[in-house]
């Protein structure tokens, strides 16, 4: 039977954490043999001290970082490099649900020597633009992505997540992580490029299925627009390749599927929401 490490970071939500620790442990044909939550401090101490108890009680192993000091990158690596110990290490936000006990055990067998990082499915559990989004991102037919198919895929070859995923920690080491990077954004997607940069491939996994659903107000869109921009912008290593067309695919493809399903909220929402996305975008990457 595998064994398997669990990342997750948690925040200020102490229903999602027991939720999730419990789904956890639900899982089938996997051995968890430890669970890392990295905690950020937040300023509700009352929850804080819930989701402390509830760490020291199941024995989950922890470290705390200030609302500053939270990287989605570092976090991450420090929790992978000086607290896990198994040679695959799952990753998950503290908001996804899974909803079948097969998911752990089918992304940790997507790795071997070759495939060093698998991330899951990803579907939403509401009638939004973002249900929309995850059947066009997160298809029913799985694939496997080299550094060949890079000029084919384009900014597509990088694309991950973290909310779910799947890595070996040997080579996490030997690439060193996010090497250096602190990034508030996209650390999927960086560790993608350096993974398929050093000659190793990335999968998806679609029998791994989790739900992760979000209802974002339009402000809230723009600023998460707006950052992925500034991440674009200062990192600087995705410049090369192209992104426009798929973005407006996936608009169109939104906008198709609203129609077919006469989903009136969504065709009413459509323009505002892909304009905050363009915008925030744009903006950001200024």
């Amino acid at each position: 039977m595998m064994s398997v490490d669990i990342v997750c970071p948690i925040y200020k939500n102490y229903d999602q954490l027991v939720s999730l620790y419990e789904a956890l442990n639900k899982q089938v044909d996997i051995k968890i043999n430890k669970f890392v939550f990295p905690m950020t401090i937040s300023e509700d101490k009352e929850i804080d001290n819930k989701i402390r108890e509830f760490i020291k009680e199941k024995k989950i192993v922890s470290f705390e970082v200030s609302k500053e000091e939270f990287s989605h990158s570092l976090t991450r690596e420090k929790a992978i490099k000086e607290y896990c110990e198994s040679e695959l290490v799952i990753l998950c936000s503290q908001d996804v649900v899974f909803f079948e006990e097969h998911a752990l055990s089918r992304i940790a067998a997507s790795i071997n020597e070759e495939v060093i990082y698998s991330y899951g499915r990803q579907i939403c559990q509401n009638h939004s633009i973002e249900r929309y989004i995850r059947k066009k991102n997160y298809p029913k037919k799985g694939y496997i992505v080299s550094k060949d198919d890079i000029e084919r895929m384009q900014l597509m070859a990088f694309f991950a997540s973290d909310a779910f995923s799947c890595l070996s920690r040997k080579h996490f080491l030997e690439l060193n992580g996010y090497q250096g990077y602190d990034v508030m954004f996209a650390e999927d997607m960086l560790y993608s490029k350096f993974v398929l940069d050093a000659g190793y491939k990335k999968a998806y996994v679609e029998g791994a299925i989790v739900a992760h659903s979000h209802k974002f107000k339009l402000k809230e869109l723009y600023n998460r627009y707006y950052e992925t921009g500034k991440f674009h912008k200062e990192i600087g290593l995705f410049n090369q390749y192209k992104s426009t067309d798929s973005g407006m695919k996936l608009a169109l493809y939104v906008l198709g599927q609203a129609l077919i399903h006469f989903n009136i909220p969504v065709l009413f929402r459509w323009l505002p929401d892909m304009a905050a996305r363009y915008l925030g975008m744009k903006k950001g990457k200024k």
